[in-house]
């Protein structure tokens, strides 16, 4: 409140370390309207005597999210002492009516070393102004991401950026650059990013919005000579040959200081032989007419309709734009006498284009007429607009602007993967893993947005912004999330591919299961998979064999044909996606037995024998594996927890202790000879069986009189065939260690393990249907496609041919199901 009485009407307000970013920021834009309805006021009482000069306007610049929090900035605001020091309170009204309980309301010291900028000699500029649309103009998406790139191209992802914004100054992450600009951009703040030292070399970028939009990128420093100077001019130039979406006009000039650099064009030039300030050229005009002569421009087609007839040096470049260069670039040195010379030969070359200061009015008003009647006029009064509209205000200027990619960015810019798209949607740091969405719908959505072709993958930025605030979801939203997406893989995808296969009656079956979290539906789904996979991996073994017995082609080369073919669509239609979210959260160990053991059933002839001489199904022998990884993961999860107790409290860790011991004691003779590692094994076995059984039970005791599974596998260690050698080893390693370690060791053990066990139930069955669905629509898919490829081999096609058959078979699956993969993300998104 004293920093706000102190500015002299002058200040920023920034709301700190919010527990809801996005929450803050509406509530913030809903203060800045507050306060302009406060500055509106002390107007109208106030009123201005006459015959003076009007009080500059009071203004409140836009939110723009910083590092730290949301932060706006007031200008002239002259108004009475008690309004004042209301401020602060006019914002925590609004946060605390937004729901937040936490943050810091700040009034951040203005300035810093960046104050000095203006001061530092020898520049090289280079500005690009966009395509005017009056209020509406705005700075292109992909030049922030050149901003960026020049600015920070060549640092490492931690080095430190000095970044201004809205006369701020912060410590900026390289990689975090990105982020603050883009946010400056959408909500049109200036700030100037700058690295190097004042007082050696620098390199800036600038971003300026109000009545002159532009993007200026200089380098240079007092320790940089001519011939530096110079060769950072050409840098820029290559810059400028990259920028042409949405550019107007572009310039380079080498200028004495950096004095100015975000508030526009020096007077010194044109304007002093009569011309129009460059300033107002630039704002109102720039597609037509040129602001002055400088050494280097790029052009658009309405200069050059205006320089028709004038004889150009010019170089071509994308969007119908030349590139103009006058004269030498070391002709315009600051410091050389032939600058004044080589300049007056620029305003004689480009005299159709460079407007005079008593016809600029004109100039403007016709510009302005023109306007008018392409496009309608909208009204911006503000007071017709709710607090929930304005505090819904998009967050990305333009979605066009943004490109969806598979792979993360170690910085935000214009290409993006999904959820770094909703990590930017939601004011949140660059990240592909945002806090704010569900885990699990983040897993379904990072998986089937990578799994997308380019194209199909664009349509998902609509999607985005629901994604947002899933992350509060219950433990039981998540829950429903991963079973939808169990059951889907069972109800849709395997369906899809078995019926293709020509399996109908067991994908009616399938479709027609009820909810799977019923046990004797869980049992049926199980069972029906597993022997689909039977049926259709011998499926699978014929037609290949067939197709191999064609001597003109090999079966290797078939087989990748095939598999390509299958990995594409298992990642479009959504097949690794939802198998990827039925099985988020379980151990992965557990995941990948399982799957290597399902895998192994299903395409190794003699493992299906073998299961068949025993008179057991694909779907027994994945319960078996699934339920003995689960086990095994309790114990070892068990140890580690105790490993780490005991560490802590003894400095001992109690499996080293317990190897020490083993092997002491053998030397000394007090285990048995005939094999004392193998009845230690036997005792692993047991206790390990012993955690099985509580897992069927979800954590309760397997022999059912009360005691701990932890505790009841140690003990069923103790009275197995090696239960003599292990009693010896583990009472060793406990006397080493201290009781009071050993205590600790085994309560932390007893948590880790029951927590596991208590969701074993689900979390196998889980993993265990997901497996069987998967690996039958995988053989199934498989068959559609040695079938289509052996038909087109049939008619004497070549690979080429066949691999288009082949992709035409899978695609008149894979569009339907990649269909019903947008309905399982709406789901995901809201569970029914």
């Amino acid at each position: 409140m004293e920093r706000i009485l102190d500015a002299a009407g002058g200040f920023a307000v920034q709301v700190q370390h919010p527990e809801n970013l996005g929450a803050a920021i509406a509530a913030l834009k809903l203060a800045r309207v507050d306060l302009l309805g406060l500055a509106s006021s002390c107007r109208e009482v106030s009123g201005e005597p006459s015959g003076t000069r009007p009080a500059p306007r009071t203004s409140v610049s836009p939110v723009v999210s910083v590092p730290g929090g949301p932060m706006l900035l007031v200008e002239h605001l002259d108004t009475e002492y008690d309004q004042l020091r209301s401020i602060p309170d006019v914002v925590a009204q609004r946060l605390e009516k937004a729901g937040l309980e936490h943050a810091t309301i700040a009034v951040p010291r203005p300035g810093g070393v960046l104050d000095d900028l203006d001061l530092v000699a020898h520049a090289a500029v280079l500005r690009l102004f966009p395509e005017p649309a009056g209020t509406a103009t705005a700075l292109p998406a992909e030049w922030l991401d050149i901003a960026c790139e020049w600015v920070t191209g060549d640092l490492d992802e931690g080095a430190m950026v000095r970044m201004r914004v809205l006369s701020i100054e912060f410590d900026v992450p390289a990689h975090d650059v990105p982020a603050v600009m883009h946010e400056c951009g959408l909500a049109k703040t200036w700030c100037d990013a700058v690295i190097g030292s004042l007082d050696d070399r620098i390199r800036t970028a600038s971003l300026t919005f109000g009545r002159l939009p532009h993007l200026a990128l200089a380098a240079g420093g007092p320790n940089v000579d001519s011939t530096g100077l110079l060769a950072r001019y050409r840098l820029l130039q290559d810059v400028a040959r990259e920028v042409t979406t949405d550019l107007a006009y572009a310039c380079i000039d080498l200028e004495p200081t950096f004095e100015g650099l975000a508030l526009g064009l020096s007077p010194v030039g044109w304007q002093t032989e009569g011309g129009a300030p460059p300033n107002r050229v630039a704002h109102e005009l720039v597609d037509e007419w040129v602001p002055d002569a400088y050494p280097y421009q790029v052009l658009g087609p309405g200069h050059l309709a205006r320089l028709k007839g004038v004889e150009l040096d010019a170089g071509e470049l994308a969007g119908g734009r030349v590139e103009v260069a006058i004269g030498e670039a070391g002709s315009w040195l600051p410091d050389t006498e032939a600058r004044e010379e080589i300049q007056a030969q620029g305003w004689e070359l480009l005299r159709p284009c460079l407007a005079l200061e008593d016809e600029l009015a004109a100039l403007a008003e016709m510009r302005t007429k023109s306007r008018s009647r392409a496009k309608a006029v909208r009204s911006t009064d503000t007071t017709t607009v709710s607090d929930a509209e304005l505090a819904s205000l998009p967050t990305v200027r333009d979605l066009g602007a943004i490109v969806l990619e598979p792979e993360p960015h170690s910085r935000r810019g214009t290409r993006l993967t999904l959820l770094e798209l909703v990590s930017w949607l939601d004011h949140e740091p660059h990240s592909d893993a945002p806090s704010g969405v569900s885990q699990v719908l983040a897993t379904f959505a990072r998986w089937w947005a990578s799994g997308l072709s380019d194209g199909d993958r664009q349509d998902l930025k609509a999607i985005a912004p629901r994604l947002l605030g899933t992350a509060g979801s219950s433990d039981d939203h998540e829950q429903k999330r991963r079973w939808l997406a169990t059951e889907w893989l069972v109800r849709v995808q395997a369906p899809a591919w078995l019926r293709a296969a020509g399996m109908l009656e067991v994908a009616d079956r399938l479709i027609g299961l009820g909810s799977l979290r019923d046990d004797l539906e869980l049992v049926r789904a199980v069972d029906t998979l597993g022997s689909a996979i039977t049926v259709a991996s011998r499926r699978l073994d014929i037609t290949t064999s067939i197709v191999s017995d064609d001597e003109a082609h090999s079966a290797v080369a078939e087989d990748q044909l095939v598999w390509d073919a299958w990995e594409r669509v298992a990642e479009s239609t959504g097949w690794v996606a939802a198998s990827e979210t039925a099985t988020h959260g379980a151990p992965a160990e557990l995941a990948f037995a399982t799957d290597l053991r399902v895998i192994e059933c299903s395409r190794d002839a003699r493992t299906r024998a073998e299961l068949e001489a025993g008179r057991r199904s694909i779907g027994d022998s994945a319960w078996t594996t699934a339920l003995h990884s689960i086990a095994d993961e309790a114990w070892d999860r068990g140890w580690r927890a105790a490993d780490l107790a005991a560490r802590e409290l003894s400095g001992f860790t109690l499996r080293v202790e317990m190897g020490r011991v083993a092997k002491t004691v053998l030397e000394l003779g007090r285990l048995d000879d005939d094999g004392p590692e193998t009845a230690l094994e036997a005792a692993e076995r047991a206790a390990r069986d012993s955690l099985t059984r509580a897992a069927l039970q979800g954590g309760a005791d397997p022999n059912g009189n009360g005691e701990h599974p932890w505790d009841a596998a140690r003990n069923a260690a103790r009275v197995s065939s090696g239960g003599k050698e292990w009693s010896i080893v583990l009472d060793e390693a406990r006397r080493a260690v201290g009781e009071s370690a050993w205590a600790q060791a085994m309560a932390d053990a007893r948590a880790v393990t029951m927590a596991l066990l208590e969701t074993a139930p689900d979390t196998v069955a889980r993993v265990v249907v997901a497996s069987v669905a998967r690996e039958a629509a995988s053989a199934a898919g498989r068959g559609v496609a040695v079938r289509a490829a052996a038909i087109a081999r049939a008619n004497g096609s070549d690979d080429e041919t066949t691999a288009a058959a082949v992709d035409d078979a899978m695609d008149q699956i894979a569009s339907a199901l990649q269909a019903e993969a947008l309905t399982l993300l709406e789901n995901l998104i809201t569970p029914p």
